[in-house]
Order: structure tokens, then sequence, then C-alpha cells
């Protein structure tokens, strides 16, 4: 995996670009001008999720490159423009209730990728389980999983994800909890969500964290480090669950 450092000459950049781009949560490749600053950590969770699955099946790596793009998606309360892989994103957005956390109908977007893989259709199916991956990744954010409003803007920005944009630093050492092996993949957003309660149950301010790696406190960097390591995890349970049901 690479390693992400927050490197002091990016700085007045980086929160240009975090601060004046729409909601992200984890941040994602859609918005052009931060990815090329930093790899997105919606990118980082995923592919570590099928990096941890493609040698037991190999499909999943085949289909990297569109799980990721899937997974970069901002699919929640915001408008959004486009077609890609057949699918209407602003009608799919609007037909699975995006809000500012995430969605109020994860099994709808699972549902999506059974419906198009059954027919045959694998890149639109993959770019589908991508997306049912971003949120649930979203839900490692204590943001999210605390229902704390927040907008990528100057004065609703939510700290804690801008200082995990800085760093990738997963801690894969202290997961502590066991997968509990849904059937339905769809499953790991509440779970996910309620995981990450456990670890922040007192984040309902955005403001709360620093903005910088750099000035962040230990506490601060080992929850980031946790929530990191955690997430990627779920996501690759879910990614492993989704598999097992698509039969491969």
């Amino acid at each position: 995996m690479k390693n992400r450092i927050a490197f002091a000459p990016l700085t007045a950049l980086f929160l240009f670009a975090a601060l004046t781009a729409p909601s992200s949560a984890w941040d994602s490749a859609k918005f052009k001008l931060l990815s090329k600053i930093i790899h997105p950590t919606h990118s980082y969770l995923t592919e570590y999720a099928v990096g941890a699955l493609a040698g037991q099946y190999p499909e999943l790596g085949k289909y990297e490159s569109i799980i990721v793009e899937g997974a970069n998606q901002e699919m929640h309360e915001l408008p959004v423009t486009g077609t890609l892989y057949g699918v209407d994103l602003n009608a799919k957005r609007i037909e699975h209730k995006g809000t500012n956390e995430g969605t109020d109908d994860i099994a709808g977007w699972w549902r999506e990728v059974t419906t198009a893989y059954a027919a045959g259709n694998k890149p639109q199916a993959y770019f589908y389980l991508g997306i049912m991956l971003h949120m649930i990744e979203d839900m490692g954010v204590p943001a999210h999983a605390n229902h704390v409003y927040h907008q990528g803007t100057l004065t609703e920005f939510d700290n804690f994800e801008a200082l995990a944009a800085q760093k990738w630093a997963p801690d894969f050492i202290d997961v502590n909890r066991q997968d509990p092996d849904y059937a339905n993949p769809s499953q790991y957003y509440d779970f996910s969500a309620d995981w990450t309660r456990a670890d922040a149950p007192d984040y309902h301010d955005r403001n709360s964290f620093a903005k910088l790696w750099l000035t962040a406190s230990a506490q601060e960097k080992t929850l980031v480090s946790n929530r990191e390591g955690r997430t990627a995890t779920v996501a690759m349970w879910s990614l492993r669950s989704a598999a097992r049901a698509l039969g491969l």
C-alpha cells in the first residue's frame, strides 16, 4: 500500500480544495483538484478490500478499476450529473434516497448489483457494487455515523475528514470486532455505523478536530488510524459477502 504524507507546502492548496468541495465523507476522486494532491481515501479503502480478496476471487481483481470508480461516486443528497456504465447517476441517487449521511436505501444498491450481474452486465454490476461500498465506507466516518450535518464549505466542513484526507495511516492491528458474516453485504452499512459510534460516541461537532495532521493530538491521530483500518476491514468483509452471494 502507498503511504500518504501531508507536506507543508501543500497545506494551503489542500485546504482550498477540501473546503471548497461538496460534501465528500472520506475524500473521493470525484473532486478532481483534491485527487491530484492526494490519493483519495475511498480509493485506499476499496483497493485494500479488493487486494485482500482478489487471490480468492480473481474476478474482483479483473474489475477492480470499475469497483474503485464506483466507490468514488458521491450519491448523497446533492444533485450529480452524468451517466456511467448505463447508469443515470442523479436518477439512481434519487431512487436510492441519498442523504447527507449516506443513503436510506442501502439494500436497493445491492439489488442493483444482483440485477445487473444476473443480466450479464458485469461492468455495471461492479460499478454499483463500488457505490454500495462507498456508502458502507462513509459509515466509518464519525460525522456520518452520528448524523452530524456537514458540507464541503468553509463554514460546514468536517475536520475529521480533512485530517483523514491528509494521512493514510490505517491501524490493522487494533481491529476489535469480528466479521458478523452477513449473507447480504448491504447489512454491513448499519454494522459499520454502529462500530463508528462505539469508537466516537461523543463526536457531535464537526469543528472539534484539528484541521491539520501536523497539529492533531495523539488521541485524534489514533481515532483516524483506527477508523481507517476498521473501515477498510468492513469494506473487505462486505466485498467478500458480495463475492459469495454472486457465486464468484
